[in-house]
């Protein structure tokens, strides 16, 4: 069951004398038949591979950053970093992240995206190995950053050769399959951390996390460019592209606006948890060890609530997925604030935050990319990347100030309900796209 007619595209794209006459342009795949189907049975070997390659690296990426989020309390006693340097540390390379995305949409777009789908894990590579060897603070926060550069553009990079490689009736758990690279990263970040640690201490853990990654950079070499977008480039040839000022025109500008707040107040929310777990455990006496425990039940857990909720954005559409997701994910952020005060019941609560409120971005990752042409995609897609690390950056800018001022419940409370409840708003005064709805019928 072929998912983007490429029988039919190679006849399009054929002539009858190649002598006579010009090549024809590409033209965007058609969704026709069996392409239409909802089974994932009968997938190209080309959307499979794209799918877990992205997979892959978006994992190995955040299976990284998991180790600095776990363990940035030996890394502060390691090199006499404070409370308050950690959460500029955090913005820092979260503001890297931001602008690397910002810079790595219009690119996208204009360039194409598998140079960028490749690039970024250099860049991981490079960080990972400066990290493992920062003598002091300042080598530490280069690492890092250049370790996020990577990490930013591999997410909407990976998530925009997905959503244009698969048909429409299964885009939705495609985008779902790749992005629980998050929680797998971040699950056997915890894992290593549990089992190198206590042996070999921090640096050793990037260290190892350096093979894999240099293995995937070899895999993707076989991954061609978009075919989508070398259709749409064909198509205008002389068109600007890529620029940030086309996804605020008039048509695009509801859109933008909305779910740029969207994702700039969940990502607030959720990455002051992710960001300062082990600050928020500590506060209840639990202990590192516990901790990375606690990170790989909720993680594992989380696998399934991405799945689930990208299933579900197949049923009832993806920006309906993510408003009920991102409301029970307020629920159980109640749950955390309020009831949780051990491990077992900060576990349940971490696991269900998980579940719901990360677990929504599979739903609404697929919204993003329906929600912006092909044209912009790259653009859109990043800008929505871009939003989330400006609120990261917020959380760790803010997040040390806050549990001082008001405590740890009471931030859990804003970061965990109120933003999710937020966000739930802005998905509301965005437009429907019924699921199933093919890439090229949504732009017209």
């Amino acid at each position: 069951m072929p998912t983007e007619n490429t029988g039919d595209i190679a006849q399009e794209l054929s002539v009858d004398d190649p002598e006579e006459r010009d090549p024809a342009p590409p033209t965007p795949p058609t969704e026709t038949g069996s392409a239409r189907s909802s089974s994932l049975r009968g997938l190209s070997r080309t959307t499979w591979k794209v799918t877990l390659l992205s997979l892959g690296g978006w994992a190995l990426v955040n299976a990284d950053s998991s180790l600095f989020n776990l363990n940035y309390p030996l890394i502060a006693l390691d090199l006499g970093i404070t409370d308050k340097q950690i959460g500029l540390i955090y913005a820092l390379i979260y503001a890297v992240g931001a602008a690397s995305t910002f810079l790595a949409g219009p690119i996208m777009d204009r360039v194409g995206r598998k140079p960028v789908f490749q690039a970024c894990l250099f860049a991981a590579v490079l960080g990972s190995v400066l990290t493992a060897g920062a003598p002091g603070v300042l080598i530490l926060v280069v690492a890092r950053g250049l370790t996020q550069a990577g990490a930013s553009t591999e997410w909407m990079a990976g998530q925009v050769m997905v959503a244009e490689e698969a048909p429409a009736a299964v885009r939705g758990r495609l985008i779902g399959i790749a992005q629980v690279g998050y929680p797998l990263g971040f699950f056997l970040g915890s894992l290593l951390s549990w089992a190198i640690v206590p042996l070999l201490g921090w640096r050793w853990l990037f260290v190892f996390g350096i093979l894999p990654v240099v293995v995937m950079i070899w895999a993707r070499r076989a991954v061609n460019e978009s075919h989508r977008f070398q259709a749409s480039r064909a198509a205008e040839p002389g068109a600007h592209r890529g620029h940030l000022r086309q996804i605020f025109a008039a048509d695009l500008r509801r859109s933008s606006i909305l779910v740029s707040i969207w994702h700039v107040v969940y990502a607030f929310g959720f990455a002051g948890i992710a960001s300062y777990l082990p600050t928020v455990y500590a506060a209840y006496g639990i202990s590192l060890d516990h901790t990375y425990l606690s990170s790989a039940i909720a993680t594992a857990v989380a696998g399934v609530g991405y799945l689930l909720s990208s299933a579900v954005g197949e049923r009832i559409g993806r920006r309906e997925a993510s408003m009920l997701w991102l409301t029970l994910g307020a629920v159980a952020g109640l749950y955390m604030a309020f009831a949780g005060t051990t491990l077992v019941s900060l576990t349940i609560g971490y696991s269900l935050i998980y579940f719901f409120l990360a677990g929504h971005i599979t739903a609404s990752v697929g919204y993003a990319a329906e929600v912006f042409p092909t044209r912009v995609r790259g653009t859109g897609a990043n800008l929505v990347a871009g939003m989330e690390w400006i609120g990261f950056f917020c959380a760790a800018l803010f997040g040390p100030y806050l549990f001082d001022a008001i405590g740890v419940p009471t931030t859990l409370l804003i970061w965990l309900t109120i933003c999710p409840l937020v966000a739930v708003g802005c998905a509301a005064g965005m437009r429907r796209i019924r699921p199933g709805t093919v890439l090229e019928d949504i732009a017209r």
